[in-house]
């Protein structure tokens, strides 16, 4: 009812109703932030968070759902390698972008709450190694320093992956 679309995540804040993850966290920061940090006002930080959340959702969340649909909802049981190695990929394309301590720079944005969501759902079933995505790895330890890292999205990440591997026969 709330979204045409009907998809999730779906804000209802006191009636104004907000859609797509992005745009969701852009307002809620907009709106409540104590200050730009996670979504800077400056043009260019703007323009490199704004880069990094399309890379989130046209990449790595692109190439997750080229796998995950397939088995969660078409009933499939195998991950064809062809589409494993579209997802190291996007490992790859997320590696060289880690120029700094975080994808948009250097500083924690909204863009890092986006791109680990994809990425920790799908390392799961497409193994990240460290050798070869040092800098992954890195980042991703930065981010399970965070206090709120478990509770918001370590362990639903940790379950979807076993969740969709429990649905794959060798």
């Amino acid at each position: 009812q709330l979204n045409p679309q009907h998809t999730i995540p779906v804000l209802d804040d006191e009636g104004t109703i907000i859609t797509e993850s992005h745009a969701i966290m852009i307002y809620l920061v907009t709106k409540y932030g104590k200050n730009d940090s996670l979504y800077p006002k400056d043009p260019v930080k703007q323009a490199r968070v704004n880069a990094a959340l399309h890379f989130e959702s046209g990449v790595i969340f692109a190439r997750m759902r080229f796998i995950f649909e397939r088995i969660l909802f078409f009933g499939q049981n195998d991950i064809p390698e062809d589409r494993a190695e579209y997802v190291r990929k996007a490992y790859q394309l997320l590696e060289d972008t880690l120029i700094d301590d975080y994808v948009a720079g250097s500083q924690l944005t909204i863009a890092d709450f986006s791109c680990i969501s994809s990425t920790a759902s799908i390392m799961g079933v497409v193994p990240l190694d460290a050798a070869t995505f040092p800098k992954i790895h890195a980042w991703i330890n930065r981010l399970k320093q965070l206090p709120y890292y478990e509770e918001a999205n370590g362990g639903g990440a940790a379950e979807l992956g076993k969740i969709v591997m429990s649905k794959v026969t060798a």
